[in-house]
Order: C-alpha cells, then structure tokens, then sequence
C-alpha cells in the first residue's frame, strides 16, 4: 500500500509539472508575450497542446511508454528553465491546494467504462499506429473523445496504465488553482463570490473520484468559461480582453474534443460573441497563429475519427459514409445516436421503473418482446419529459444546485439581513442582464438535447443559479464573511469527510472485494479469453462464461494488442495490413444487428 501511495504521488507531480511546462510552451507560442493569467489555465493549456500531439504523432508511430517517456522528460525541462520558477510555480497555497486533493489521489477509483473502452482505446494508441476501422472492434472506441489520447501520452514505464486515470484529478486541481487565481486577483466582488461558490460546490459535488472519467472535464471548463466571461466585462485593459475571447474559443474548442456533447454550450459562445462581434474579428487578424493551429488541430481530428469509425463524429450518424469500406455504416452509427438520445430522456429508468425490464442490462429480453419500445418511437410517441422529470436521478442532482444556494442564501441573509439594499438589487440585475441571458439559454439546448448533469448539465444550472444569487449578495453593504466561512467549512470537510470515509471502509469494511482501484488492479482471468487467428492476425476474443451476465459489456480489460468480445468478432468480415496499418473490416448489418438488439456491445 505504501509504495503505491509514493508512485500515485510521483505520477502525479511529473504529470503535474511536465503540463505546466508545455502550458509555458503553448502560451508563448499563441501570445508571444508574458501575460498575467492563471496557472490553472497555463496547465490546461499544457493538457490540450498534448492532446494535439497525442494525435499528430499517433498518425505515424504506436505511443509507446519510451516515446511518452521522452515527451514527458521535455516538458520537465520547459518549465525548469522558465523564468521565476519558484516564484511563479511553488507558490503555498498552490501546496495548500494540492494537499486539499491529496485523498482522491491516494485512492482512485476508476470510472466504470474504464475496463470497458478507455483502457482498451489506450493500449491500441500503445500498440499500434491509428487503425482503420478500429471501432469495428468496439464501436464506443469510436466516440472521438480526445480524452484518451490524452492519456494515452502519458503510459509511462514503471507507472502503465495503472494510474492513468489520475490526470483527472491532475485536471481538478488546475481547475481549483484557476478559482483560486481568479479570486486572489480580481477586486470585483461579483467575480471573487462566483468563484468562492465554484470551489465550493465542486467540493460539495465530486467527492467521488470514480465519478469523473471524461466527464468531470466538461462541467469544470464551462465554470471557467462563465467566469471568464465575467472578468472580460469588469476589464478596461484591450490586450487583456484579447487573451479573455481566445481563452474562451480554446475552453470551448477543448470542451467539444473531450466530450461531443459540450456543443450544448453554444448559446452562450454564440451570444458572447454577436455582442463582442468587433473584438473577435481583431483577434482573428492579430491572432493568425492561434486560428491556423485550431484549423490544423481539427483537421487532424477530423482525420482521426473518420479512420476509426468512416464518420466525421461518430455516433453522429449524418457524419457518416457508407461508402468507406472500414466504417461502421450510418444504420450503426443512427441506431447508437438513437440509443444515447433516448437513454439521455430516460428510456432506460422508463423501463425499468415500469417493470418492463428487471435492469438495464435485460434490455436484449424485452428487445424480443412483443411490446416493444424501440428508442426511436419512444422519443416520438411518448412524453419523455415527464417521464424525465418522474424518474431521472438528474432531477435530484441539479435540485441540490438550487437547494445549496437557497440554504447559502439564507445563511448569509440571516447574517445580514439589516443590510441589505433592494433598490441597489434591481440596479444590479439591470447591469448584469446581458450575462444573465447569455447563463439562461444553454439551459434550453442541455435540457432538449442532452438532459444530463455529469456531461455539461451541472455547469450550466450552477453558472445561471450562481449569477442570480450574486445579484443579492453582491449588493449587501459591509457583508459579514462568517456565513461564507461557515459553507466553505462545510464543503471542505465534506469532500474530505467522503475521500476518507472511503479509504476506512475500502480497507477495512465490507466494501475491500468490490473496489476497483490501482491498489487491486483487475487480474484477468484466463477463462475468459482465448486467442482467435481467424483473420490471420492474432486477437484475443473475450468470451461469454459462467461469470458473466448475458447482456453486461463485456470488458477486454488490460489486454494489450487487438481485443474484441466474441459477439463483435463474430461481425467482423477481415482484418488486413496495408502499408503498416491494420485495417478492420465489418459485416455492418451484423454488427448493426449486435448493437440493436444487444445495446451494449
């Protein structure tokens, strides 16, 4: 145990520092000038300018742990001969902050997709250049999200894979030294409270590590993105604006590449940008390089997916050709988008709530049922808000949005009620309705498009939540700092109380045999796996047995090298290699048929 808890330690600070160094990189490549910004945001510039290289070299060699090795070691040495190096980036409360993290990177638990195709996607970028056709092994490979080739750059030697879920944490407390920045900086107390309330509320909301997979990502950068927005209206400084409209291109950009679903952010991009319509052209003559590297970026991206999958931004499926010979086919691809759209409205918890199915799992039972229900007439024929709003764990999740700002609200009325000016209220609502219009409207395209918290869903009820409570709080006169003491007590010991809780009882309590966490990394077991040649190139064919559950993904785990279930195998026409690439052919009625009646595989 001790030993894992130095290397989780270890693994945390290279990737920590090496980040930063090509954040320093990335900056002075786009900006060309020292610029007074966060570091939270140097270090997240850091983990975009490496998924672009995750990409690029991908095209051209397997990322193999010497390869990252080296990548790794470069970024150590951007930032140890970067000026003011103690002064800019050993700072205490930066200490401070990452003490705060510490218990979620001692024990890790992974997301539950992680064995299912985060893993698998890492090891064919490791072992391999880019395959055509890749998703036809697993079509989930395919979704795009450039989160894992972001890790895939950091399988090291000595560390694997084994701790590559840690950069999540990485990207949390960047994220937390972003508020922290912002706060210590800004005299606007608008800004310093949305930020207080952030930090606050991420505590109170992602205790739980297992829970942030690629999605935590999606949610945190639209916090920045709002409070960017906030600091670009208080600013005077013109150059300073620039960086603040390029800041949110990139946050946005990045956002889209991490999850497909963060385009339920446009309307706040949209709006901002109408209303700064000058400032933006300027960037674009002023910023060239910038633009041509996003251009360059979302080529390769482009590029990326449709080798993977024969679609632009699957499982999108007007993206899709049916003419490429190693794409999946738009009928897989539409019956992927339909299952995720119906699943996002409820059509699952719908079943199962009404005793259609016993669990999720069960859906290929009911799928030969006489009654029915395909996603697709679901949406159409069914009220699936109220079904929605009657059975989806999401209502009680943005509801204690609400319910954390009534209870902050009160606290801090009671302390002051005495004080509080109602005409300087509405003076303030009348500064800030621009804002508050542009937090109103992702609120339509979250809740008709993707009705989901964990994939953009807490951002933007918290953003338009936090805003509106501001205008209370932001305009009572010598405002007593105790009830915000108080919250922050309560969401820091909160967070701790949570990561701590599940050390003791993962330890020593009932709960040691179901975690899954680098100190128990998954041992495959031999009777779930056999080695199939029956495409001339050797895969090992993970097989349905005893231990499984008919209709339950099955995982490849760690497998390196080609690894499908036996179910997709027996789908795929050839697997062939041309030119140093391998290319994975598909019966895509077959493997269209598996998804339909399956879901999960």
């Amino acid at each position: 145990m001790i030993q894992e808890i130095f290397a989780s330690l270890f693994f945390f600070v290279l990737i920590y520092f090496s980040s930063l160094g090509y954040g320093i990189v990335f900056k002075k490549l786009i900006f060309g000038y020292n610029i007074d910004n966060s570091l939270g945001e140097t270090g997240i510039f850091g983990l975009f300018f490496l998924s672009f290289i995750s990409i690029l070299f991908h095209f051209l060699i397997p990322l193999s742990s010497i390869f990252n090795s080296i990548i790794l070691c470069l970024g150590l040495i951007f930032i140890f001969f970067s000026k003011h190096l103690k002064e800019n980036y050993l700072k205490l409360e930066y200490l401070i902050i990452f003490l705060v993290i510490t218990p979620s990177i001692f024990l890790f638990e992974y997301h539950a997709d992680y064995f299912w195709y985060h893993l698998p996607y890492i090891n064919l970028v490791s072992d391999f250049k880019i395959i055509f056709g890749a998703a036809n092994l697993n079509d989930n490979l395919g979704y795009g999200h450039i989160w894992y080739d972001l890790l895939a750059i950091f399988n090291l030697p000595f560390f694997g894979t084994k701790y590559l879920s840690i950069l999540s944490i990485l990207f949390l407390t960047f994220f937390l030294i972003f508020l922290k920045d912002i706060f210590s900086k800004t005299n606007q107390n608008l800004i310093k409270l949305f930020s207080f309330f952030s930090f606050c509320f991420v505590c109170l909301t992602y205790s739980n590590s297992k829970d942030y997979g690629s999605e935590i990502q999606s949610n945190l950068i639209y916090l920045i993105i709002s409070l960017l927005i906030l600091q670009y209206y208080s600013l005077k400084d013109k150059e300073f604006k620039d960086y603040i409209i390029i800041s949110i291109i990139l946050f946005f950009y990045y956002a889209i590449l991490i999850r497909t679903n963060s385009i339920i952010f446009i309307p706040l991009i949209f709006l901002f940008f109408i209303h700064n319509f000058n400032y933006f052209i300027k960037t674009i003559k002023n910023y060239k390089i910038f633009y041509f590297f996003l251009i360059l970026f979302s080529t390769l991206y482009l590029l990326k997916n449709f080798i993977l999958t024969g679609c632009l931004a699957y499982p999108i499926y007007f993206t899709c050709s049916d003419i490429i010979d190693w794409g999946v086919g738009v009928e897989q691809a539409k019956l992927r988008f339909n299952h995720l759209s119906a699943q996002s409205k409820g059509y699952l918890l719908y079943l199962v709530n009404e005793n259609f199915i016993e669990n999720i799992f069960d859906y290929y039972k009911f799928r030969e049922n006489q009654n029915f229900i395909s996603p697709e007439n679901y949406m159409k024929d069914y009220n699936w808000i109220s079904i929605w709003w009657k059975y989806e764990y999401d209502i009680n999740r943005f509801l204690n949005i609400i319910f954390f700002f009534i209870i902050s609200l009160t606290l801090v009325v009671l302390f002051n009620y005495n004080k509080i000016n109602y005409n300087k209220i509405f003076e303030n609502i009348k500064t800030y309705y621009l804002q508050i219009l542009f937090f109103i409207f992702p609120i339509f395209t979250w809740f008709f498009l993707l009705p989901q918290t964990r994939y953009g869903g807490y951002g933007i009820i918290f953003s338009i939540t936090c805003l509106l409570s501001l205008m209370i709080i932001c305009k009572i006169d010598k405002i007593k700092v105790f009830p915000f003491f108080i919250i922050f007590a309560i969401s820091i010991s909160y967070f701790e109380y949570k990561n701590i809780n599940r050390i003791i009882n993962n330890y020593y309590g009932l709960n040691s045999k179901e975690l899954i966490n680098f100190y128990d990394y998954p041992s495959i077991k031999n009777n779930r796996y056999k080695i199939n040649n029956d495409f001339g190139i050797s895969i090992t064919e993970r097989i349905l047995n005893d231990e499984d559950r008919l209709g339950k993904p099955l995982y490849c785990f760690n497998i390196k090298g080609l690894c499908g279930s036996s179910f997709r195998l027996n789908c795929i026409k050839k697997i062939y290699k041309k030119n140093e690439f391998l290319f994975v052919i598909s019966d895509r009625k077959e493997c269209a048929s598996i998804i339909d009646e399956y879901l999960w595989y």
